[in-house]
Formats: C-alpha cells, sequence, structure tokens
C-alpha cells in the first residue's frame, strides 16, 4: 500500500521560518554589545523618522485666520464683539506693535493674524485649543503666535506702566481740592491688591484657593490720582497675604517700584 504525505499548511510553515528568523536574528544581536546598541540606533532612528517625517500635510481652510480677523475688522461691530476694541484702534496698536516694540510676520503667518489671535483668546476668553480650531492652526502654532504677540505687549506695559512724573514734583489738583486737603496732603496714590480667578493644575490648587473657595492669583497695583496705572505686580498665587506680595514689590522688584521722595506718602 502507498504512503501517502499529509497535506502540509503553507501558512504555519511561513509562520514557523519567521518565528525562527527573529530568534536568530535576536540571537546575533544580543551576543554582541556593538550590535545591540547598532540595533538601538536604528530603533532611535526610525522613530525619530516617524515623528518628524511622516507629519500630516497642511491645513487648507475655506477661510484662513488672516482673512477672518479681516472680515472681523470690516464691521465695528463685530470686531468689538470678537476683539474688545474697535477697528481704527486695532489698527493703531497694530501699528504701534510693529514699528516700536518688534512684532513682525513670518512667512507662515502674519503680524495682523497674530494680534487678531492675541485679542480674540484674551477678550472672550478662548482656549488655545478652540483657537487652534478657528485659526485652522496647529498648538504650536498658536503658542507661537501668542507668545510673539505678548513679548511686544510686555514691552509696551514696560512704557505705560509707570509714573507720568517718576519725581512727584507736582501735587496732583485733586489733593488740593479742600474737600480732601490736608488729609491727603502728600500722597501720590493709592495701592490696593485683587484676586484674578484662573485656571490652574491639580497640584496648584491649594496655594491658589483663595479665603473665597475659588483658585485665584493674587495681584497688586498702584495707581495715580487719574487712576492711571504705575505699577503692577502679578503672578502670586490667591493664597498669599497682601502684605507678602508688597514686601516682593520693594523688595525684588525695587528698581521698577515707584518710591516716593522723601516727605510724602502713599495711601492705602
Amino acid at each position: 500500500m502507498q504512503d501517502v504525505e499529509a497535506p502540509v499548511d503553507e501558512e504555519e510553515e511561513d509562520s514557523e521560518d519567521e518565528d525562527e528568523w527573529d530568534d536568530e536574528f535576536f540571537e546575533m544581536f544580543m551576543d554582541d554589545e556593538i550590535k545591540l546598541a547598532y540595533l538601538y540606533g536604528m530603533y532611535d532612528y526610525a522613530a525619530h523618522i516617524d515623528k518628524y517625517y511622516n507629519k500630516a500635510p497642511y491645513r487648507q481652510p475655506k477661510l484662513s485666520g488672516l482673512e477672518w480677523v479681516q472680515l472681523k475688522l470690516g464691521s465695528a461691530y463685530s470686531c468689538y464683539n470678537m476683539f474688545r476694541v474697535t477697528p481704527e484702534l486695532f489698527y493703531r496698536l497694530h501699528d504701534l506693535l510693529v514699528d516700536t516694540y518688534g512684532l513682525k510676520s513670518t512667512q507662515k503667518s502674519t503680524s495682523l493674524e497674530a494680534l487678531g489671535l492675541f485679542l480674540w483668546v484674551l477678550g472672550a476668553p478662548q482656549s488655545v485649543r478652540q483657537a487652534e480650531d478657528r485659526f485652522e492652526r496647529s498648538l504650536a502654532a498658536v503658542h507661537s503666535l501668542l507668545h510673539r504677540v505678548l513679548k511686544a505687549v510686555l514691552k509696551l506695559g514696560a512704557d505705560i506702566i509707570k509714573p507720568r512724573d517718576p519725581q512727584f514734583r507736582t501735587r496732583h489738583p485733586r489733593v488740593r481740592n479742600p474737600r480732601f486737603y490736608p488729609e491727603f496732603k502728600n500722597c501720590i496714590g493709592a495701592i490696593d491688591g485683587t484676586h484674578i480667578p484662573l485656571v490652574v493644575p491639580s497640584d496648584n490648587l491649594v496655594q491658589h484657593m483663595c479665603r473665597k473657595g475659588m483658585t485665584t492669583q493674587n495681584v497688586m497695583a498702584a495707581c495715580d490720582f487719574d487712576m492711571v496705572f504705575t505699577f503692577v505686580l502679578a503672578g502670586w498665587p490667591g493664597s498669599v497675604h497682601d502684605m507678602r506680595v508688597f514686601d516682593d514689590a520693594m523688595t525684588t522688584y525695587n528698581n521698577v517700584f515707584p518710591h516716593a521722595p522723601t516727605g510724602t506718602e502713599l495711601g492705602w
């Protein structure tokens, strides 16, 4: 009687061959530290290729961020609702930041779009992910645009938030008013604190919790008798006492804090 060979499963045979090849491959590299280092190097190279060269294509929005900003600037009502400023003030601020404080356009975005995104995020306020969706930009691009405008605005703030006359040579007319004189005879301004609500990570929740049960930032501000800010210190968590913020202003920021000349006082 003739013997009949059992049928061979080709898929099972291929799988066994692959397993044997994998075992031989790793044994070959595991025996030699140099070859193992080479294996890890090839893995890092492959990960680098996958991360930086296999990117998604650029978005092609129907209405770009710049076009949306220009559309809103065409209507005074829409401009104020979106950016909290009139179109005239928007363009004046834009020209000032560009001409004096270093706000520049790039190949991928204009300074006009950057300022529109900045004011739109702060005005509502909007989240970074909402800005990503509205302006059809990546999160990294939104972050870059926000910080580009913020750097210019901080330079502008340093030139605005300061006493008009650092030496306080004249006495304000309101102080000379009989209603306030002589009680406020030598006063040059007023200092007070305020708590600004904010969202913080869970691990910073306790230190930012104020006495009203909200997460806030304790901000100290000084102003003159025209209600013009002359100094602002922000960044302290809401649980910090006002006097600690004041001490920080007098020490850390002593070089920019508006000190009164001898014989004058600050009203609290």
